[in-house]
């Protein structure tokens, strides 16, 4: 391994080590590029070195990445079960082997044949192993690049985020009080209309998050407490609901079965996989709607991401006003509805 200069002043390299490809490479015009190229062709051999070396299956690395990570996550385990199953449909592939096209045949086959996937849920399993990869390399765990970093997610058509109308929300309640077999499910539902809540952060409630007129909602997706105001005499119904229990046990049973059987006695068309979260969209939608303030519809979400409650911005009552006034037809004469009729 040598970097020499030719007579025509140029640079020359030449790597000749046991075990690596040999290269040559001339008409370097500076000894630093000759040195540079030199660098990361050395570092680059190392990295493909040790990924052809490293033999653990997708099964291994993802039980790495639960172990060191995933475990931290407020939805860890849920992660790890589909990233488990996806290693199986893989067939548990050597991680470091796993190349663009196997996972592109995948995607294929989820999206399209037997028992498929809608797009945006394929996109967050592939966002879920390429955190793997993405993660392990960070932690030094492994050297490579994610062998699915290149490839882009699937463009998904954007949707208005369904909601309940009023109208819509009295009859799911009133249907709950008439056909739940749970008496919590009532309580629960109100508790996901009034705060924005999750239906599982509402049904885990404690005796103790509840005081001053608040609700105080812990074990959240963000790892952050809020604490959300309620009505005064719908929180002294739901104080006296609770009762005298310890402030440690729970108010509410497990009521999310009871929710989807007493929804199905109404006329409501419930998006798919939204059952339940279309509360959360209902309490966000009606918030802005009438006049509420994104900042604080994004405390009291509880979203990291401002752009994760921009998706109701549309809903204000002035959302967009300035496009009727700033158009370029806006300051013209005044029409009448013969304007506009072929002539």
């Amino acid at each position: 391994m040598a970097i020499k200069q030719d007579k025509d002043g140029t640079w020359r390299v030449q790597i000749d080590r046991k075990g690596m490809p040999r290269t040559r490479r001339t008409g370097f015009t500076a000894k630093g590029d000759a040195e540079l190229f030199e660098r990361n062709y050395l570092a680059e051999y190392r990295v493909n070195h040790e990924q052809a070396m490293d033999g653990r299956t997708l099964k291994e690395l993802i039980e790495s990445w639960f172990i060191y990570h995933g475990i931290n996550l407020a939805d860890g385990e849920r992660r790890r079960r589909a990233l488990l199953q996806m290693a199986s449909d893989l067939k548990n592939p050597v991680a470091s082997q796993l190349t663009a096209e196997q996972f592109l045949k995948y995607r294929y086959q989820k999206t399209f044949e037997g028992d498929v996937v809608c797009f945006k849920t394929f996109n967050n399993l592939h966002g879920y192993l390429a955190a793997v990869f993405n993660k392990l390399k960070k932690l030094k765990v492994i050297t490579y690049q994610s062998p699915i970093c290149d490839i882009d997610f699937i463009k998904v058509q954007e949707r208005q985020l369904s909601y309940l109308s009023r109208k819509q929300i009295d009859e799911l309640l009133e249907v709950i009080r008439i056909h739940a077999q749970n008496l919590n499910t009532w309580w629960v539902t109100q508790i996901c209309l009034r705060t924005g809540a999750r239906w599982s952060e509402a049904e885990k409630l404690k005796r103790k998050q509840l005081r001053d007129g608040r609700i105080t909602f812990e074990f959240t997706k963000s790892k952050k407490t809020r604490t959300v105001p309620l009505d005064p005499a719908f929180f002294h119904a739901l104080d006296q609901y609770a009762g005298y229990l310890n402030p440690d046990d729970r108010i509410f049973t497990n009521c999310i079965g009871s929710f989807r059987r007493a929804a199905k006695h109404t006329s409501i068309d419930f998006p798919q996989g939204q059952k339940t979260h279309i509360l959360r969209h209902s309490f966000a939608s009606h918030f802005v709607m009438n006049g509420g303030n994104i900042l604080s519809l994004q405390k009291i979400l509880g979203h990291a991401d401002i752009s994760m409650t921009m998706r109701y911005a549309h809903l204000a009552p002035d959302h967009l006003k300035d496009a009727i006034k700033l158009n370029p037809l806006a300051n013209t004469v005044k029409l009448s509805a013969d304007t506009f009729k072929t002539q």
